[in-house]
């Protein structure tokens, strides 16, 4: 077997006596992630905290008067200078190997580039790829940096609470945006106006105006969605967001380390809570109620999660209203099957190996497909739809297999925290066949968060070794699963997709 490395992807031990029990390394007496590892390590890691931190809490949007200041940049050059050694490790060939998801999104940033030169279309290609190797770059110093169990909480805590403070944001300016927007007899013309306008300059619509019906003097019916700020301008990207709250806030909710402070993390819940019901999504509570099948399944068993999760699909009719009511006859929802089918005919030809180009699925659809899975392979074809896929498809079989032998996780915090980072990524899962987000760094946070905790579980044994090493009995089955994914797409456009 190949020499398993550390999570930091370097040879040499995190620990002076590397015989220690794995169940004495996390530190009964609580060791702080700032003491652990060297300095230069540790100022790579704080500089990538902070550059994370800037997903939410976009300093530009707060304070207008820094627009054009680049504080993300700023952090992220700062952590890849910090931690270039090990950055580097990650690219190995023996790395790439021993953690399949780190060669899985290298393959997507060249599919990209694949996807376009097949197809002769070179225009903005660069634009697409700077962008595609930012967030290359970031997963790559997320896998790097999160080298400790410690490394890791700190890293959920910092998301949570830099998430919660940026929606708590967004439901004041919500709150603000309703009074100034209710009862205007030109909504509709303001929609229309700022339709036309790319995403970044519709400057009147911070949150999303949609229909319900009309009153009895036939005035149309507006209700608002809220959303966030930035890359979760969107209802559905931050309700996904939301649940993720949810699940961090749970877990140190019930960690008893923290004492009566955990008590705090009811605050967090509720503030995603309250946004979630204005967030209106149908697809955040699918993604809802999946994570909370999976956190069930993963911490008692698969026979409790099918009981209560058939008793929540019963309730939620009555107990949600107009959310609980998925219709895929006809509305949004059979808009977007159609939207999936023809993606999926424009490749029905040559371009099924590499696919019509990123960034080309609005010129065959006239929108994107609101489905990444979807998106994917027919941006990126069989190729990079297929890598894209095995992002979340390893880690997703690593915890299926640890599950189903009952593998034992020596690490105590680990193994508190594997409920949890399984039900993040089924709620990232789910919420992606509503939404098209193959390019956005969020994406890549939850793979890579998913990467660096099965790297984790691997090195804090009594003999480290990696838990999923690239071979033929990994990959056959996530090839097999990419092409019924695939094939059930398109057996289900097939099916339920409704013209003229």
């Amino acid at each position: 077997m190949l020499a398993f490395h550390n999570p930091a992807g370097t040879t040499r031990p995190i620990f002076k006596d590397p015989a220690e029990p794995p169940s004495t390394r996390r530190g009964q007496l609580g060791i702080c992630p700032l003491c652990i590892g060297e300095f230069p390590q540790l100022i790579g890691y704080l500089l990538f905290l902070f550059a994370n931190a800037m997903l939410f809490v976009r300093p530009a949007e707060l304070f207008p008067e820094l627009e054009g200041v680049q504080v993300y940049l700023f952090f992220m050059l700062g952590a890849i200078a910090f931690s270039a050694e090990d950055l580097m490790n990650q690219l190995r060939w023996r790395t790439l190997i021993q953690q399949p998801v780190n060669l899985c999104i290298l393959g997507v940033t060249v599919a990209i580039v694949t996807s376009r030169v097949f197809t002769g279309n070179l225009e903005g290609l660069e634009h697409a790829l700077s962008g595609m190797i930012k967030i290359l770059l970031y997963y790559l110093l997320l896998v790097t940096v999160i080298n400790t169990p410690e490394r890791m909480r700190t890293f959920l805590m910092s998301t949570a609470i830099c998430a919660t403070i940026m929606i708590a944001y967004s439901i004041q300016d919500y709150h603000e945006f309703v009074a100034e927007m209710t009862g205007r007899p030109d909504m509709a013309q303001i929609i229309y106006e700022q339709n036309k306008l790319p995403p970044d300059q519709r400057s009147l619509l911070r949150h999303i105006p949609d229909r319900d019906g009309e009153d009895i003097y036939g005035n149309e019916i507006w209700f608002f969605r809220l959303c966030g700020l930035g890359i979760f301008h969107d209802p559905n990207d931050v309700s996904l967001l939301i649940v993720t709250i949810l699940i961090i806030s749970c877990y140190f909710l019930t960690d008893r380390e923290l004492g009566p402070l955990r008590a705090l993390w009811v605050v967090p819940m509720i503030v995603a809570a309250v946004a979630q019901y204005y967030t209106f999504s149908r697809g955040g509570l699918l993604a809802l109620g999946a994570a909370i099948c999976v956190w069930l399944s993963t911490k008692y068993g698969p026979k409790v999660a099918m009981a209560i999760g058939a008793l929540g699909v019963l309730a939620a009719p009555v107990a949600l209203g107009r959310a609980a009511n998925m219709d895929i006859s006809s509305g949004t929802g059979q808009q977007r099957i159609q939207l999936w089918s023809d993606g999926l005919m424009a490749i029905r030809n040559s371009r099924i190996f590499f696919g019509i180009g990123e960034g080309m699925y609005h010129d065959v659809a006239g929108h994107v497909a609101h489905n990444s899975w979807v998106h994917s392979f027919v941006e990126l074809g069989v190729f990079g739809g297929t890598l894209f896929f095995g992002c979340f498809f390893m880690p997703a079989m690593t915890f299926f297999l640890m599950k189903w032998h009952k593998f034992r996780i020596d690490d105590p915090e680990l193994r508190r925290m594997f409920p949890y980072i399984a039900a993040i990524l089924i709620d990232w899962c789910v919420g992606m066949c509503s939404l098209s987000r193959c390019y956005t760094p969020s994406t890549y946070m939850v793979a890579g968060t998913c990467a660096a905790f099965v790297n984790l579980v691997g090195f804090y044994r009594a003999r480290p070794r990696p838990l999923l090493i690239l071979n033929s009995r990994t990959i056959q089955p996530w090839l097999a699963c990419s092409a019924a994914l695939l094939l059930g797409a398109y057996v289900f456009v097939r099916l339920f997709a409704r013209w003229g």
